[in-house]
């Protein structure tokens, strides 16, 4: 009778045993009467406190949560607010009399406070409360980025004292090592993701540069594989439309303007990428030279910067009327002096788009000393391959 009494007490002993060991806690946890501050769900490599996570765990005060390559986490804290981590996203959550503050290290996140929450990108400090919600990112070591989707945040630099509001809309480049920081520009817009969407698997960002020297983030190769995707599903179907069709010459001039509308496409998905980098730079090379008390070759910046993401702007508009002759020229419509009118307007914005481009370069180039300033130039963006059947070049 013993002996059963005993073998079930070691049964129970190695089962909680096995639980506490495999949980993402530590001893310290219950020694220490922690409070919990939230809880983590995770997609891919996520870890808590330096213990990898599958899909949920515990988060205590002063807990580290990195997300790795194509890793996704969302916290959901007792507040009531939410934090996002897309991948290669460092930070680490702590809790005093003010409310839950956030110390990024790498990465980027999005938030919605539904109370008093602090992001600190030293030496800034970005406060969100009363349901707001943006984005944060760190984009390098000298360059960080803050978004409001809604409502307002505040922005202080825990340095100096100084502080602004960042308005629904609105954006912000901060610089890290000096303290500066500038209206900005469509870095954070562009790369960053909404905030607090379901769980998912996240695509790996392309790494690096293309060999042209013309740096595209996620979503400006997202742009260029849409813009192909699209057109190929416009191919398919038109094929598969007249495929009853004895017209051979016809089908053939058909496709032809199809794959035309594509070329336009890619190229102006190019575009949209080249103009993300040269404001990104702009941005960079503007907090620098302010910090260097160079107001003027600023100035420039800024303007080239503008200029950039007015470009953006008209690109989209473009970007838009070519998606819906696409869609026309699938069904058998469409003509080629909407094709011509497309094609026209895209050498318009892509001779802008080099001319920004060359500046930009130039700028760089005659501040290479200064500190801060990218040491970096942009490829300028080539033209579309056009069949010269169904549109002049």
């Amino acid at each position: 009778m013993l002996s059963c009494d005993f073998r079930r007490l070691v049964a129970v002993a190695l089962v909680l045993t096995t639980t506490v060991i495999t949980m993402p806690l530590s001893a310290a946890d219950f020694s220490n009467g922690r409070t919990v501050l939230g809880s983590v769900s995770a997609v891919g490599s996520v870890y808590v406190r330096g213990v990898g996570i599958s899909q949920e765990g515990t988060l205590f005060p002063g807990d580290s949560i990195r997300a790795n390559e194509k890793g996704y986490a969302k916290v959901l804290l007792g507040t009531g607010s939410k934090i996002e981590l897309m991948e290669k996203t460092d930070l680490t959550v702590n809790r005093d009399s003010q409310g839950v503050k956030i110390a990024m290290t790498t990465g980027t996140i999005g938030f919605t406070a539904q109370s008093p929450l602090r992001i600190d990108v030293a030496p800034f400090e970005v406060t969100a409360t009363d349901g707001a919600s943006g984005n944060v990112a760190v984009m390098s070591s000298a360059t960080a980025g803050v978004r409001a989707i809604n409502g307002k945040v505040t922005v202080r630099n825990l340095k100096t004292s100084e502080s602004f509001v960042v308005l629904k809309g609105q954006e912000r480049l901060l610089g890290l090592q000096n303290g500066v920081h500038a209206p900005a520009l469509a870095e954070v817009a562009s790369n960053v993701p909404m905030p607090i969407p379901a769980p998912r698997p996240v695509p790996q960002t392309p790494a690096g540069k293309t060999s042209g020297g013309l740096a595209m983030d996620a979503g400006a190769w997202l742009a260029v594989i849409g813009a192909g995707a699209i057109a190929g599903v416009a191919i398919w179907a038109l094929v598969d439309a007249r495929n009853n069709h004895n017209d051979i010459e016809s089908n053939q001039a058909a496709i032809k303007q199809v794959a035309n509308a594509n070329a336009i496409a890619n190229t102006s998905a190019q575009q949209q990428a080249a103009l993300a980098s040269a404001i990104a730079l702009a941005g960079q090379a503007q907090l620098a030279l302010l910090a260097s008390a160079n107001p003027t070759q600023a100035a420039a910046a800024a303007s080239l910067a503008a200029q950039a993401t007015a470009n953006q702007a008209q690109l989209g508009t473009l970007q838009s009327q070519i998606q819906a002759l696409q869609a026309q020229l699938a069904a058998g419509q469409g003509s080629t002096s909407q094709l011509s009118s497309l094609l026209s307007q895209e050498e318009a914005l892509r001779n802008s788009t080099n001319t920004i481009i060359t500046q930009l370069n130039n700028l760089l180039t005659a501040n290479r000393g200064t500190p801060g300033v990218p040491q970096t130039t942009l490829g300028t963006v080539g033209g579309p391959v056009i069949a010269s059947a169904s549109v002049p070049a």
